[in-house]
């Protein structure tokens, strides 16, 4: 306990010994702050014609943003605040409100407009603090979008008009916490992050942890919903004292030419823990509960995410986006990560009347049943693997072509890691061996998943602050994930969307 308090007095005296550092120059101090700060903006709109059966105001959501299918929307709308805080001016802030149709699939849960679940209109906003270490030290606590991916939020700043699949599936978009990044040199950089959760911020009421669908919020003594809750807030994203750590670093092997992001992030965003066996057999002969608190070891989700940028011209841009994943426990269970139903003695009693004997007197005497899982895995680990390429030429000043192909290997998650494809979840009717492997609970780990995109885009820069983007995509994958224009089961989607950006 004293060190705990010797280490607290220790770092109040320093930023108190540092509170010099925030006194402004007399420059600054001739101009009032608001001479400081930028303001910026956009309005985003868009036309998306994707050849599935999805229009009007059914969700299409065999995309990603792009939700609204044959018509025309308006993506984004955005309004931007910020004061930088440097050497010359240490302190600011920055502020992002916007509001659209793709808002809701920013914050969870991922499909709802109510405001209620989440603060939604409020992208961004966060205080800034520098320090002069090194080449300068920023710290940043508030609500900010994700650092650990390849493409970024708004439309405009990406090579692609629509954000792919890689993004959208594998990756947090906003959280809620503190960084601190290190510039070490003119070419090194490093970063920390400490966010509330890894799954980002938004509404985590009726135990949706990663969407995972109960009825009761975990620790919610009301017993009812949290938005009617006078003990949980509808409005959370840490749902245990533990938080999520990021970390970053960004080195320019060659300036201007060829740089080096490596990312990372983990965290267990689980209160309750999947059983191990020997919890699920002692309940099941006992017929008493006995859940398991979560533990990193066990039920974590781990991210990390390689980019390299290489610009041989000043014309052309290519890119290189890895990404690794791996949910255990608990999180695979609530991320919808694959585990087999498992072999019972009813299900092979239904696959086999009359040939297969009861079961032994013992496993009866542990308290076994007929509906026990016999193949149960005690422990389960899922993981994934992202490639993506991405390149971009500018022929000339007003127009720009851009390409990026993404490959998503889910064949170790044990089920499709894109959510979308309407018919991930389908076994098809033919395979009559997957089906009656299907029946008994005892289907290996695999899925079909493996999805692919496949987009070009040609920029079209009209003005300084208008900008036309032409995605041409392609969508498949093994099977029959997708459906037609007539909602018939297709391997294939494909989609033109014209995004028009004004921009200030």
């Amino acid at each position: 306990m004293r060190n705990k308090y010797t280490l607290l007095a220790t770092i109040v005296a320093t930023l108190f010994s540092q509170a010099s550092l925030f006194a402004q120059t007399k420059k600054d101090k001739d101009k009032p702050w608001y001479e400081l700060v930028n303001f910026s903006g956009y309005v985003d709109v868009y036309y998306n014609y994707t050849s599935n059966n999805r229009q009007g105001a059914t969700q299409d959501t065999a995309g990603t943003f792009h939700t609204y299918n044959k018509q025309f929307a308006v993506n984004a709308v955005k309004l931007s605040m910020e004061k930088l805080a440097d050497k010359e001016s240490p302190w600011g802030f920055r502020l992002d409100m916007q509001n659209g149709q793709n808002n809701m699939y920013q914050e969870r849960p991922y499909q709802t407009t109510n405001s209620l679940h989440n603060m939604q209109l409020l992208q961004q906003a966060y205080v800034s603090a520098y320090f002069p270490v090194l080449k300068g030290l920023t710290v940043d606590a508030g609500k900010m979008a994700t650092h650990i991916g390849l493409e970024l939020l708004d439309s405009k700043d990406n090579i692609a008009y629509t954000i792919g699949y890689v993004f959208f599936n594998t990756i947090p978009f906003i959280h809620t916490g503190a960084r601190a990044n290190l510039q070490i040199n003119d070419r090194l950089s490093t970063g920390l992050y400490l966010y509330n959760s890894a799954q980002g911020t938004g509404y985590t009421g009726n135990g949706q942890q990663f969407g995972y669908v109960g009825v009761t919020p975990y620790g919610d003594a009301a017993g009812g919903s949290s938005l009617t809750s006078t003990q949980q807030h509808a409005y959370a994203d840490g749902p245990n004292p533990t938080r999520a750590i990021g970390t970053q670093v960004k080195y320019d092997v060659v300036p201007d030419k060829f740089q080096v992001v490596w990312n990372t992030l983990q965290a267990n965003d689980n209160i309750k823990g999947r059983q191990d066996n020997s919890l699920y057999y002692l309940e099941q002969a006992t017929g008493t509960s006995f859940p398991k608190q979560s533990a990193f070891k066990t039920d974590h989700w781990m991210i990390q995410n390689l980019i390299l940028i290489y610009k041989p011209t000043d014309r052309l841009t290519t890119i290189f986006d890895y990404t690794y994943g791996e949910r255990a426990g608990q999180t695979n269970t609530a991320a919808f990560g694959y585990e087999p139903g498992g072999i019972t003695k009813n299900k092979l009693d239904a696959a086999m009347p009359g040939l297969v004997p009861d079961l032994p007197t013992g496993l009866t005497a542990a308290g076994l049943t007929a509906d026990t899982n016999l193949s149960r895995e005690n422990r389960i680990k899922r993981i994934y693997q992202t490639y993506q390429v991405q390149a971009k030429y500018q022929f000339t000043d007003t127009f720009a072509l851009g390409f990026r192909f993404e490959y998503l290997d889910d064949k170790r998650y044990g089920g499709s890691l894109v959510v979308n494809p309407p018919l991930f979840a389908v076994t098809p009717t033919n395979r009559y061996d997957l089906k009656f492997q299907d029946s008994i609970g005892a289907r290996a780990t695999s899925n079909y998943g493996q999805i692919k995109t496949l987009t070009f885009t040609p920029t079209f820069d009209l003005t300084e602050n208008l900008q036309v983007k032409v995605d041409l995509r392609r969508d498949w994958g093994p099977g029959q994930q997708f459906v037609d224009t007539s909602g018939r089961p297709a391997s294939h989607q494909n989609g033109i969307i014209v995004g028009m950006v004004a921009k200030f």
